[in-house]
This record gives C-alpha cells, sequence and structure tokens, in this order.
C-alpha cells in the first residue's frame, strides 16, 4: 500500500482556515489530524461525487454529449 502524501493533502492552510478546521474538529471531538482524514475520505465517497462521474460517463458513452443543452444564458 503506497502511503506517499498527495500533494493536494500537503497544501497549506490559511490561518483563518486553520482556525476553522481546528473549531470545527473540537465540536466534533476528535483531534484535528482524525477530522481532516475523515472528512477528506467522506468527500472522496461521497454519493453525489459519484453520481456525477456517472452521469458524465453515461453521456460521452452514449455520444451525446454534444447534443446536451443548458438554459443557463436564458435564465
Amino acid at each position: 500500500m503506497d502511503h506517499e502524501p498527495f500533494a493536494a493533502l500537503t497544501m497549506p492552510l490559511t490561518p483563518a482556515e486553520q482556525s476553522q478546521v481546528k473549531r470545527a474538529a473540537a465540536i466534533a471531538g476528535q483531534p484535528v489530524d482524525d477530522f481532516v482524514r475523515a472528512a477528506v475520505l467522506a468527500a472522496a465517497t461521497d454519493p453525489f461525487l459519484a453520481a456525477l462521474d456517472q452521469a458524465a460517463d453515461t453521456i460521452a458513452g452514449d455520444g451525446r454529449a454534444d447534443t446536451v443543452q443548458h438554459d443557463y444564458a436564458s435564465a
């Protein structure tokens, strides 16, 4: 198993972000490292993210990527 840190996980947080994470970890009753690890894993296994990924693959696989239209500009 590879335990090398990912670049995204070693990016520094601003002091305000660090404070926010420390407060959230304290509220959750967890050490900061455990809290951050749980948050990262929860985000990586988010069912909504998986559904978006599957939808993109479905559209691309059906050859409909060019036919999908959005009406964002008219809203």
